[in-house]
């Protein structure tokens, strides 16, 4: 298996947060369709589904929930070392 890259996990936890790919892909100033291509390389390399996706929402599944409460921590922690430096 392929490891994701940081920037793939990062992609996930704020469409995950935001429950929004346009909310997500305007904070990290991307398209929201380049999001969704980011979203679906991370899932086939997980091999799993992280999202519910429907015409009208975007949910994290309960395996995207369980990633989310680890990721965020950590995203955390990277971010405030990259600060400090």
């Amino acid at each position: 298996m392929t490891k994701p890259a940081l920037a793939d996990l990062e992609a996930f936890a704020a469409v995950a947060r935001h429950r929004s790919f346009r909310r997500a892909a305007l904070e990290r100033n991307v398209s929201p369709a380049l999001l969704s291509q980011t979203l679906r390389r991370l899932e086939e390399q997980l091999g799993l589904v992280l999202l519910r996706r429907t015409t009208r929402s975007v949910a994290p599944n309960t395996a995207g929930e369980q990633l989310l409460q680890q990721l965020s921590p950590a995203l955390e922690q990277i971010r405030d070392a990259v600060d400090r430096v």
